[in-house]
């Protein structure tokens, strides 16, 4: 009996580890947020970070606790956020999407979580990505950044002057201490 469960176990490991997108760089990963649209002017390294210590860039992970709440995929998007076999939830999706490897309804339902909650929703990103840029530093050295962000001007490298007016108007919605979280993600042009 134990060795046939162990069988299926490594069957399922190998199964996943040869059927799954993982995105083996961070260059590969920073590419395809920018091309299903996430802005790599908003907090693109905060993303980056929260992914790799969340899901290891894994777009199948699937993480079931000890009381048998799920998190969902890349973002590892808890089960209220999504609907099993149906769409629902407070993004309208299928939890079972979230661990395709189409990223963009993935993206699309971390950044509704981002404006809603922060990123402090992640407990994850508190404890390893909260104050520290070291990935951040890492993926503008990334070709597909490098070139765009030298045809930007070097006072507006951050974010769009409109973009950045849109997320001020989020965020004070929200109620946040603006010139905390401004200075804190480098945008003190903001406050």
């Amino acid at each position: 009996m134990r060795r046939g469960l162990l069988v299926v176990l490594v069957t399922c490991v190998l199964f996943n580890s040869i059927y799954s997108k993982g995105f083996e760089t961070r260059c590969k990963l920073v590419r395809e947020l920018v091309r299903v649209g996430l802005s790599h002017h908003l907090f693109l390294g905060q993303w980056v970070c929260l992914i790799e210590k969340v899901s290891n860039r894994d777009t199948r992970a699937l993480t079931v606790s000890y009381y048998g709440k799920k998190s969902y995929g890349l973002y590892q998007i808890p089960g209220k956020w999504c609907r099993e076999g149906k769409k629902g939830g407070e993004c309208n999706i299928a939890c079972e999407l979230l661990l395709d490897d189409d990223i963009r309804d993935d993206t699309e339902c971390a950044v509704t979580i981002f404006h809603r909650e922060g990123f402090q929703y992640w407990t994850m990103w508190t404890k390893r990505c909260k104050n520290d840029n070291h990935i951040t530093n890492e993926i503008y050295k990334c070709p597909d950044l490098i070139s765009q962000r030298s045809m930007e001007s070097p006072d507006r490298t951050l974010m769009p002057h409109s973009e950045a007016l849109r997320v001020k108007r989020r965020l004070s919605r929200k109620g946040m201490e603006r010139s905390r979280l401004y200075s804190y993600y480098g945008l003190p042009w903001l406050a």
